[in-house]
């Protein structure tokens, strides 16, 4: 069962999926980035597909594994007021809280 805040920024967790999977291609295969990273491929195939929440060490360890940035891998607020605009606004809060600089 999923959890309800995951639900709430599913759309997030897609598009930093779809970013991960866009700078691999080409580079690396799902297999050689969960070597690097020390994680599953199928790891790697749920947090492409927005399945699976990555924690902050794990994005660090993803970016330079593809030698990106994890700005990067994440999006811009312009986006994610597209991608969250008919989420709730407790969950909008967490995620642009979470992604803006101090």
């Amino acid at each position: 069962m999923r959890r309800p805040r995951f639900e709430q920024n599913r759309q997030f967790y897609l598009e930093v999926g779809a970013r991960i999977a866009k700078a691999r291609r080409g580079n690396l295969t799902q297999k050689e980035l969960a070597a690097r990273t020390l994680l599953t491929r199928t790891s790697i195939i749920n947090i492409e597909k927005g399945r699976q929440q990555v924690l902050l060490h794990t994005m660090v360890d993803i970016a330079k594994a593809l030698n990106v940035s994890v700005s990067d891998l994440i999006p811009g607020m312009d986006d994610i007021d597209i991608l969250l605009r008919n989420k709730a606004q407790k969950g909008r809060a967490w995620v642009k809280a979470s992604t803006t600089n101090p």
